[in-house]
């Protein structure tokens, strides 16, 4: 069973279409340079549309549906934590428009602090965390409203963090697991990663 698909996905102009199939519970990396590797993980997400084509998570066409609508999680290039929130808020701001899952998503925030390792760091600002701990924030934001799929847009490799390794923490028990489309072409961040789509061509600066 597919839980990412695309279809002759045409992200930005001039580059040619993308043919993404995720697996449930895989981890799939589209290899990217960074413009490129953004580019396509907003147009999933719905923080931009598409030149051409579909996006479906498992059976339903979420092209144009709105980001809340589309139960796909994101983490973006440096994490992008909301500098006047701290962790704790970071964590939980998305959820605050998610009424439908805030019951349930509020004891599996719970529990992503814990697999993360982050309740030391539950009130601290994110300029006094390190890189590794603001991923680990970002991936827990994420996730904490329980997406079928995550994006990870991790253009280069962060100190301390290696995705296969926190990937298995991320899934609620007796689920088959979140299905991650990891954008990047940095050889040590994809090293673990053996399912690959090549992404051709790079968008001009």
């Amino acid at each position: 069973m597919v839980t990412l698909r695309t279809y002759e996905l045409v992200a930005v102009p001039d580059i040619p279409p993308l043919e993404i199939d995720a697996p449930v519970g895989a981890t799939v990396a589209l290899v990217a340079g960074p413009r490129l590797g953004t580019a396509v993980a907003r147009v999933l997400v719905g923080l931009a549309a598409p030149v051409a084509g579909r996006i479906l998570v498992g059976d339903r066409d979420v092209t144009d549906l709105p980001p809340l609508r589309r139960r796909i999680g994101y983490v973006p290039a440096g994490s992008a934590l909301l500098p006047h929130l701290t962790v704790g808020r970071n964590i939980s701001y998305g959820q605050r428009r998610r009424q439908r899952v805030r019951d349930v998503a509020d004891d599996w925030a719970a529990v992503l602090v814990d697999r993360l390792e982050l309740a030391p760091t539950l009130g601290l600002r994110p300029h006094l965390l390190s890189e590794a701990q603001r991923f680990r924030v970002a991936l827990a934001r994420a996730m904490a409203c329980l997406p079928e799929v995550l994006v990870v847009d991790l253009p280069s490799a962060v100190d301390g963090v290696r995705l296969g390794d926190l990937v298995g923490r991320l899934s609620p028990p007796d689920s088959p697991g979140v299905t991650v489309l990891l954008c990047s072409s940095d050889d040590e961040v994809l090293a673990d990663v053996a399912d690959r789509v090549e992404a051709a061509g790079e968008v001009r600066p």
